[in-house]
């Protein structure tokens, strides 16, 4: 299974517990460089596509992600219509 080392900076540098994660993307947009979002964009759309072992993301990132957005995939599917539309801004 891929290494999505984008996906693992954003929420190494950018969530904590009183951020939601569509401010840390929109901190990350305005903070990084156009190849960082694009990376990041890339990733969660393989991700969007089931294309991650479900084990290991629950060990990194938690239940949480998934209960809220229905699975992994919900998840970043949700977070690229954060990027799109922040992106638009």
């Amino acid at each position: 299974m891929p290494h999505y080392p984008e996906i693992h900076y954003w929420h190494t540098t950018y969530c904590n517990a009183e951020i939601s994660d569509q401010r840390a993307v929109e901190t990350f947009i305005d903070c990084e460089t156009r190849e960082r979002v694009n990376a990041l964009r890339t990733q969660l759309y393989a991700v969007s596509q089931g294309k991650y072992e479900e084990s290991i993301w629950l060990q990194q990132f938690g239940r949480g992600r998934k209960d809220r957005y229905g699975s992994f995939q919900g998840w970043a599917k949700t977070m690229l219509q954060w990027i799109a539309h922040y992106s638009r801004g």
